[in-house]
């Protein structure tokens, strides 16, 4: 939407900027808000009711702020669904959480891509949103099993105090979301490497949740980043040590979510919204300043975001 007005010359790739922060503010703050009413009133189809804002966003994209704002609160609201459904039905493992997360990255960048180049008709993407409203209404309609209004991850330190966890695992996320966006990657010259950086976050926040059940989310979690920091601070101008550095950067997505909801296990759309919150407030920042030494300032945000994990996370498991 945002960009398919730029590539028709209606808006500066200023105004543009402003209207994915404006986006953004809207898409994830709000969903802390949402995440508790719906946690509150259990029986709101939130994500069909986001699917819903969405068309009718696409129908007013002439009118761009009203438009952003429809869409905008749409994506708060399928985004808390499936937070929701993630958690709920997750059974102590952080595999879904990690796989829901992850086609996001996906998603952003093929819709960049495909508002710069302008050919898509806006019947495509409204079919794609009735078939998600149809679909989620022959799967997702069940009863909720009352065995499934908590939310129990055995992950964090028992010795802590639950403000001190859900305050670190945030920050963790506000260091990851602003130090993840001030890397410069110039050589996204072609739709190809375009695409690097997405494919990559994809197959870390994927992988992660897996990783974390299978090895430990403390080990997991340590040992992404700080190969991530090395990676990156040292070779992001290379597109193939970027792809993997960016991987390792976005596996612990699904272990500080699960941080969180270990700590609100009766509130799995309050904790998602957090971690969305979280990702707003490191992501403001990037665009009004950019930091000096910037190679350097990603490798010791990156670490401070490791001790956070060492502090929030309780021991490892054995391979």
């Amino acid at each position: 939407m945002i960009f398919s007005w730029f590539s028709s010359g209606i808006d500066s790739i200023e105004t543009v900027n402003l209207g994915i922060l404006f986006y953004n503010i809207i898409a994830f703050g709000l969903q802390p808000i949402i995440g508790y009413v719906c946690d509150t009133y259990k029986r709101i189809p939130i994500a069909a009711f986001g699917y819903l804002l969405l068309i009718i966003g696409l129908f007013f994209m002439n009118i761009p702020t009203i438009s952003i704002i429809l869409m905008a609160t749409g994506n708060a609201c399928f985004h808390i669904g499936g937070g929701i459904d993630s958690l709920r039905y997750a059974e102590g493992k952080m595999v879904r959480s990690g796989i829901f997360v992850s086609s996001g990255a996906l998603g952003v960048v093929l819709g960049t891509l495909a508002g710069k180049s302008n050919f898509l008709s806006m019947y495509f993407p409204v079919g794609l949103l009735l078939i998600c409203i149809i679909l989620f209404f022959v799967f997702c309609s069940k009863q909720i099993d009352p065995q499934c209004l908590k939310t129990t991850f055995a992950i964090t330190n028992p010795k802590l105090r639950f403000e001190t966890i859900i305050l670190l695992a945030s920050i963790s996320i506000i260091i990851r979301s602003y130090a993840g966006s001030i890397l410069p990657i110039e050589w996204r010259t072609t739709t190809i490497l375009f695409l690097f950086p997405a494919i990559g976050a994809f197959i870390g926040k994927a992988s992660g949740g897996y990783l974390a059940d299978k090895f430990g989310a403390k080990r997991i979690g340590i040992m992404s980043l700080t190969l991530a920091a090395i990676l990156l601070s040292l070779g992001y101008m290379n597109p193939w040590i970027y792809l993997i550095g960016i991987a390792f950067f976005n596996v612990s997505m699904s272990i500080t979510l699960c941080s969180i909801a270990s700590q609100l296990n009766k509130n799995p759309g309050l904790a998602f919204g957090i971690t969305t919150l979280a990702l707003l407030c490191g992501n403001v920042p990037t665009f009004f300043f950019t930091p000096p030494l910037i190679p350097v300032t990603f490798a010791l945000l990156t670490i401070f975001s490791v001790i956070c994990l060492q502090l929030i996370l309780k021991g490892g498991r054995k391979i």
